[in-house]
């Protein structure tokens, strides 16, 4: 049985069906039998659009085979009945309007399909890529590679996602300021945290994620590039069941990872639980040389070096979710995240000077860090139907984060015939230890509310509020003559705190029965405090968001948005000093930076599947992380996150899915974009324009005995980051899968990175010039660029419900497709 996928505008029906804001418009009945005449209970029907498949509603047969939908939409329409065992039944497309309010289809008759019933789980698999007006839903769980994986390595990997593992920062299609959420809400840390806790999340427990790259006025203004919603499996909705996996890796060290999940529902309550243990040991670093000319140094220099690190991660996480029916009308729920990690790091330094006029030396550093992190994410929400045409919603949401990572480095020093050595310059000591304990804490606040005025334009409004307080106390202490002395170029606490509110407005208008405009406007006061700086960083601006949708055809459609996006600074982007692993520079915040502001226009193709699309953009004082600047003195080299002058693009994006046989099916996704921009932070002004491409690909093959194969890879041409060059990179991937009959659970192999090709090639000064006449190439190696890594998973589902045909069919259709 081959399962039809639907693509188009994501609708979240579960949540419509709770608010029941729809205002009825037609009806359409009918009865569904078997070839022998017999009713079909509990089968699955769905409405949808016959232009472009977008899910309308959806119900099951009751006990004689009968069903009833009920839309407030516009047709063409038509009907699907699915049923374990039979064959997917289509009906031909349908109008509904105030002329023909309501239809009876009569009898529906499925036919069995017996011969392919073992391959039922196999087809009904979503599509890898899934377009929306807001951008992409990527099913992760459709990928092989998925399972054993940490959602790190899983977002490594989706199209158009690029992770610089370097500088801690995502980029969405080619661009920076991405903003993470985990089920809609915003995880409030800085990138670097945010990093190790995806690292720490184990990818199993992820339904699908979303990158949104044309967001509606509903979102958060932050993240100029995009947002990537991350969504968490909430399990059944009626019965029970439980969800193991377990999974043994080797790659340069050992990995390991099981996950226990239980759900349990009623036709009034529902409760997920899931509990996962995750351990990484891996290696990573990189090395390099270069030439300067320091002031500190004295005299030009030479310098050959390398920063390799011993990782090994051991983390918990734990998910619970619940939901109550209290009336019909009205429903109450929460959920709670729970995250412990611990994370011990030996990264081992080498570098080699020589300094004109003084003797050769080389250096050797051993630094010992320990991280122990605790994250909690916990939210109740209340969703009430106020009237048939309108529904209110309530959630309340707390974050505490705690990370508290001290470090020691121990340092050797040796001449030329590798014999103990004291350097000359009283700057290169005997070694330093770093203390940094960092709490965020933050409660927000929102209220929502729907109202369908006519079946043609509905409205959505909005408030929400926030206030996070965030506590920074670190020291650096060098160690001289045997003595800790606190370095003062360390800071040794910064408080801040910072409130946003916000409201917004949404209207979904259609204009005829082939268009419609989605219109949104949403207002943020933003406002941050630091101890270290003496005025507060305040932002008061409006930012509205434009969607136009035109149906050409049955299957083809045209979309065009505007937004208008904000990238603020990370509370680590602000803070003036934060540590150094070399004498001769300190990593550090800028009190002076600004937030970037991103206006984009989009105009997009689609068609089957398939997508096309153009897109203008500029982002006026975009942050670029990781650059090297010098103090007001011109005596240290400063790394700090600097604003760019702006940055200008066009891009060109193509998602292209291919059914090349029954039994295969490739998806291909590409980004190209000429880009243009200017820095005045170096030393002299300079711009750049270039040609960007990424490409990404997933081919999946079908094989007898319910086995799958899947290719997956993607590759980043050169680009440009700032002052720095980065010469092209990237990654394939192999996995194949094989699914026990009886419910016996599924078996997956998977090798990431086959050609051991994750080497990154960095030339720091490569775009112009920088301070002190640095000119460096660096080469930065992931785990498997220096060993493949070979995972083996075993998951199964088993009880309650697992083997029940007269499972809720409905609602689990309305989370597959949403």
């Amino acid at each position: 049985m081959k399962v039809k996928e639907l693509t188009g505008k994501k609708i979240c029906v579960n949540l419509m069906l709770i608010a029941g804001i729809s205002q009825v418009l037609g009806q359409v009945t009918g009865r569904v039998n078997d070839e022998q005449g017999n009713p079909v209970p509990f089968a699955n029907v769905v409405l949808y659009q016959a232009s472009d498949t977008t899910l309308v509603t959806g119900t099951i047969t009751d006990d004689v085979g009968h069903f009833s939908l009920e839309t407030k939409a516009i047709g063409p329409f038509r009907v699907r009945v699915t049923y374990l065992g039979f064959a997917d039944h289509y009906t031909e497309p349908f109008h509904l309007n105030s002329g023909v309010p309501s239809l009876q289809l009569g009898t529906l008759v499925l036919t069995e399909n017996v011969n392919e019933l073992d391959e039922v789980v196999l087809a009904a698999r979503r599509d890898w890529v899934q377009r929306t007006p807001e951008g992409q839903v990527i099913n992760v769980q459709s990928s092989v590679m998925t399972k054993g994986s940490n959602a790190l390595q899983l977002l490594e990997r989706l199209p158009g996602v690029i992770l610089d593992r370097r500088d801690d920062q995502f980029s969405l299609n080619g661009q920076s300021g991405v903003t993470v959420l985990f089920n809609g809400r915003r995880v409030s840390m800085s990138m670097e945290d945010v990093m190790a806790l995806l690292e720490s999340t184990l990818a199993d427990n992820i339904e699908k994620v979303e990158l949104v790259t044309s967001p509606s006025a509903k979102y958060d203004a932050d993240g100029g590039a995009g947002i990537i919603n991350i969504i968490f499996k909430k399990g059944m909705n009626e019965g029970s069941q439980w969800n193991y996996s377990a999974s043994l890796g080797y790659g340069y060290w050992e990995k390991a990872s099981t996950s226990l999940g239980y759900s349990f529902g009623t036709e009034k309550m529902h409760l997920n639980a899931n509990y996962s243990l995750f351990h990484d040991h891996g290696k990573n670093g990189f090395e390099g040389s270069g030439t300067s000319f320091q002031p500190i140094l004295g005299a030009p220099s030479q310098a050959i070096f390398s920063t390799y690190f011993n990782n090994n991660n051991n983390a918990h996480n734990l998910n619970l979710g619940m939901g109550y029916q209290i009336s019909p009308k009205m429903e109450l729920g929460g959920e709670l995240t729970l995250n412990f990690s611990k994370n011990r790091a030996i990264s081992d330094v080498n570098n080699q000077r020589i300094i004109e006029g003084q003797d050769y030396f080389r250096s050797h550093l051993v630094t010992d860090g320990n991280a122990s992190k605790l994250n909690v994410i916990s939210s109740l929400y209340l969703t009430n139907k106020l009237t048939d045409h309108s529904s209110f919603a309530v959630d309340v949401s707390y974050l505490n984060f705690t990370n508290d990572n001290p470090a020691n480095t121990q340092t050797e020093y040796f001449d030329e015939n590798d014999e103990p050595y004291d350097p000359e310059n009283e700057i290169f000591t005997d070694g330093n230890r770093g203390f940094s304990e960092s709490t965020i804490q933050l409660g927000v606040l929102k209220l929502d509310y729907n109202h369908a005025f006519s079946d043609k334009l509905e409205a959505e409004f909005g408030f929400k509020g926030s206030y996070s307080d965030n506590t920074n106390d670190s020291k650096i202490e060098t160690q001289v003559d045997g003595e800790w002395i606190v370095d003062p170029r360390s800071q040794s606490l910064v408080e801040s705190d910072e409130t946003l509110w916000a409201v917004y407005s949404q209207f979904h208008v259609q204009l005829h029965k082939k268009s419609k405009v989605d219109l949104g406007l949403r207002y943020e006061d933003w406002r941050r405090n630091l101890s270290t700086s003496e005025e507060d960083f305040a932002i008061r601006q409006f930012f509205p968001s434009v969607s136009y949708q035109y149906q050409l055809s049955e299957n083809r459609q045209l979309n065009l948005n505007y937004h208008r996006r904000i990238s603020r600074p990370a509370y680590s982007d602000l803070v003036t000093s934060l540590y150094y692993n070399d004498p001769t520079a300190i990593f550090t915040g800028n009190p002076m930076l600004r937030p970037g502001i991103t206006n984009t226009l989009q105009l997009e193709y689609v068609k089957n599947g398939f997508s096309m699309g153009l897109s203008l953009q500029k982002e006026i004082d975009p942050i670029i992380r990781y650059q090297l600047t010098s103090t007001p003195q011109n005596d240290i080299l400063v790394v700090s996150p600097q604003n760019a002058d702006y940055q200008k693009s066009i891009g060109l994006f193509l998602n292209i899915p291919v059914q090349w046989a029954s039994w295969a099916r490739l998806n291909v996704s590409s980004t190209s974009a000429i880009r243009d921009y200017k820095i005045s932070y170096s030393p002299n002004p300079a711009s750049k324009t270039y040609f960007y491409q990424g490409l990404n690909f997933n081919q999946s093959f079908k094989l007898p005995w319910q086995m799958d194969v899947e290719l997956s890879g993607w590759y980043n041409f050169d680009h440009y980051n700032g002052t720095n060059s980065t010469e092209g990179f990237g990654v394939m991937n192999f996995g194949i899968s094989k699914q026990f009959k009886n419910d016996w659970g599924t078996l997956q192999f998977s090798v990431s990175d086959v050609f051991r090709s994750l080497d990154i090639h960095t030339h720091i000064s490569g775009m112009t010039p920088i301070v002190f006449d640095i000119d460096t190439h660096s080469r930065y190696r992931d785990e498997s660029a220096f060993t493949r890594i070979f995972r083996l998973t075993y998951s199964r589902s088993f009880g309650g419900n697992a083997n029940k045909k007269s499972r809720n069919l409905e609602k689990e259709e309305f989370n597959r497709v949403n």
